[in-house]
């Protein structure tokens, strides 16, 4: 009877206690990814565009994604230090060739990713030269400050599409 009891108990035990959901590998990827980049990112000091994804691209093995990892990340940092903005939710990406394409950021699941993981590294590390060196990087964050500067009021900003730049399709 005693080893019924300890086995219910253990079934009870795995019933009630609350597991955290498993990260799938390829986001266990994307996720390390995302805090090789920020580092990168926090790091840059005078390099162009170029360079930077020249440094992303050996953590991601994919251009489009250093690309997108390089415009994202300091966007997101932006949205979530600058909350008084209306920003737009579309997201436009330009390719070589002059096409278009627009999507909505709220659909795109590796920006949703990015804010989470900004959203932990920001409530733990708080060294405002990192964060600066990110804000800079961001076009957003400069109109801003930019209206700002021109005597704008935060409250009454909102920002145009989100324009990221694609090395292809």
């Amino acid at each position: 009877m005693n080893s019924q009891v300890v086995s219910e108990v253990g079934f009870l035990d795995k019933l009630f206690h609350k597991q955290k959901p498993q990260t799938p590998p390829h986001e266990t990827e994307l996720i390390e990814s995302i805090h090789q980049v920020i580092a990168i990112l926090e790091n840059a000091d005078s390099e162009s565009a170029e360079e930077i994804v020249e440094k992303i691209l050996p953590f991601t093995q994919n251009e489009q994604l250093a690309w997108q990892l390089y415009c994202l990340i300091p966007s997101a940092c932006c949205r979530l230090i600058v909350g008084d903005v209306t920003y737009s939710n579309e997201l436009v990406t330009i390719y070589p060739d002059g096409s278009q394409k627009t999507a909505l950021l709220s659909n795109n699941q590796n920006f949703k990713l990015i804010q989470n993981v900004l959203v932990d590294k920001l409530s733990r590390d708080t060294d405002k030269t990192k964060i600066q060196r990110l804000l800079f990087q961001s076009a957003e964050f400069n109109a801003i400050n930019q209206a700002l500067h021109n005597g704008s009021a935060l409250e009454d900003l909102l920002t145009g599409p989100l324009v990221m730049l694609a090395p292809e399709k």
